[in-house]
């Protein structure tokens, strides 16, 4: 071997060593600075980990264990504490951040983390975000960003109840960009290819209900909630004794909640929008029970065009579809009998044209199919408009054969009277608005009879049911197409119940006129 190529060799064992020797000792300075600005972070945070690994070559950086704890800057109570199984970064560029003054990630991985948060309603989401816009130093690119098996649980910081719960989360998205230029904008960083899945999520709604979601899967452009509950808190008697004022008991399960093609985001970067081309809703099963024992809520009902026209952002919804449903409404007005029931079922609707960012906003339509009291069929195309001020509005009806006794199970618990007869066929229109409506109705019925019970709601009352059956036709048939009709104007609304009593009286109205 020659002199030269000893030194040769010489040389690059040694820059071999160096690079080696360079490696660790860059490696231990990177590390040391890491535990630097943890044992640096402000008294209120804290950040533990088992151990750190480095691969300088290939820029990936894995913590395993780490445990980071916020709490109250003033009551040392623990606000948000977030577990990890591994936080591993790759593919970070040194380049990238020496040459440009940026932080390059390919990768961003999270791995079974449980966070626990401490709700508290006096801190400012605002306050918070500026705090974290401000730390915004340098700008940040991610390629790829995954977080597997998330466990997250919210709690009221005074109650510690539940607000907010959700397992198996599984998130991902990629092209994230985080600079000072998105940091000013409400969502503070671009993003794209976002996805979400989770199992078996509990949101607390209000005082009275809850919400519970089996399955949750959200996409780019579409979603689905699967097994999705809506459920007051307490049962029905205890609701009751909870209340000031009447107030609905829910319970609400809905199979399937598709929303499809739809884009969300902020218009002018202040108004939240929400488009979708479609929703569908796949049997939903609404039970829902109202006490009138309990004191009338006297607030003004707005009419739903007014609702929507009052959202607070932007909601455009070309089509609902609402499949194979159930209602079932029961109305308790005295304490020693049941309530009483109305039944809607296979009940089939389109809404077109729902919300309040359409521009020339043709009507918002509903058009309904649906067996009321299990042997009657019931046709309803009801419209009305968004933009209109006075909230005009046109519910049109068919209802089939429907035998009187059917209501018989609202009827005589609630109003101490019971119905024979049948009515064959009628058909009404009714033209409203806030204020008042009128209807035009024509039905077809036989052999009609009301009898009015005594208190006990079991005994005929002979005087008052005959008395009124001198009043009622008992058929249609003096008529030249065997309907009897009626035309009602100026059918006040009552302002504080709501908008399907508006219907119902119009449709009493109506009857009344037609039937004495």
């Amino acid at each position: 071997m020659t002199l030269k190529t000893k030194k040769t060799l010489l040389i690059i064992i040694l820059s071999l060593i160096m690079l080696i020797i360079g490696y660790f000792v860059a490696k231990n300075i990177i590390l040391n600075k890491v535990e630097r600005y943890v044992s640096n972070l402000p008294e209120h945070i804290q950040l533990q980990y088992k151990s750190i690994d480095l691969d300088l070559l290939g820029g990936d950086f894995k913590i395993e264990a780490p445990l980071l704890t916020i709490k109250g800057k003033t009551t040392e109570k623990i606000n948000t504490q977030l577990a990890l199984k591994t936080l591993t970064f790759e593919g970070v560029s040194y380049w990238s951040y020496w040459k440009k003054n940026t932080i390059d990630i390919e990768n961003i991985e999270v791995k079974s983390p449980k966070m626990t948060h401490f709700y508290n309603e006096e801190v400012s989401s605002k306050d918070f975000n500026t705090q974290i816009n401000n730390q915004v130093k340098i700008p940040v690119n991610i390629e790829r960003f995954f977080i597997e098996n998330a466990h997250v649980e919210v709690f009221d910081i005074n109650t510690e109840t539940v607000l907010f719960k959700s397992e198996q989360l599984n998130l991902s998205t990629s092209n994230i960009t985080f600079n000072e230029e998105t940091s000013k904008a409400k969502i503070p960083f671009n993003f794209e290819d976002f996805k979400l899945s989770t199992n078996q999520t509990f949101y607390v709604l209000n005082d009275f209900e809850n919400l519970t979601v089996n399955k949750i899967k959200i996409g780019e452009n579409n979603s689905t909630f699967s097994s999705l509950k809506i459920k007051t808190k307490y049962d029905k008697q205890e609701l009751s004794k909870h209340l000031k004022v009447e107030r609905d008991y829910f319970d609400l399960i809905i199979e399937e909640i598709a929303i499809n093609d739809y884009n969300l985001g902020f218009k002018n970067d202040s108004v939240f929008s929400f488009t979708t081309d479609n929703v569908v809703i796949k049997k939903p099963n609404f039970n829902i029970y109202r006490d009138k024992l309990v004191a009338d809520d006297f607030s003004v009902k707005p009419m739903y065009s007014k609702q929507l026209r009052d959202l607070n952002f932007d909601l455009k919804v070309n089509k609902v579809l609402i499949e194979n449903a159930s209602i079932t409404y029961e109305e308790k007005m005295k304490l020693d009998k049941p309530a009483g029931q109305l039944k809607f079922t296979n009940l089939n609707a389109e809404v077109a044209h729902l919300g309040n960012a359409f521009i020339d906003l043709d009507s918002t339509t509903i058009d309904i199919s649906s067996t009321f009291m299990d042997n009657t069929n019931l046709n309803v195309n009801w419209s009305f408009s968004v933009n209109n001020l006075t909230d005009q509005f046109m519910f049109k009806a068919d209802i089939g054969l429907l035998k009187a006794s059917q209501m018989n199970q609202f009827m005589e618990p609630n109003l101490n009277i019971r119905l024979d007869g049948e009515l064959l066929k009628t058909y009404f229109t009714i033209d409203g608005n806030t204020n008042v409506s009128s209807i035009d109705l024509k039905t077809k019925y036989q052999n009609f009879d009301v009898t009015v019970l005594k208190e006990n709601g079991k005994e005929k009352n002979k005087f008052l049911s005959g008395l009124i059956n001198l009043f009622v036709s008992k058929d249609s048939n003096d008529q030249s197409d065997n309907f009897k009709k009626a035309s009602v104007k100026n059918v006040e609304r009552i302002k504080h119940k709501s908008v399907f009593n508006f219907i119902w009286i119009s449709i009493r109205a109506g009857l009344k006129e037609a039937m004495l």
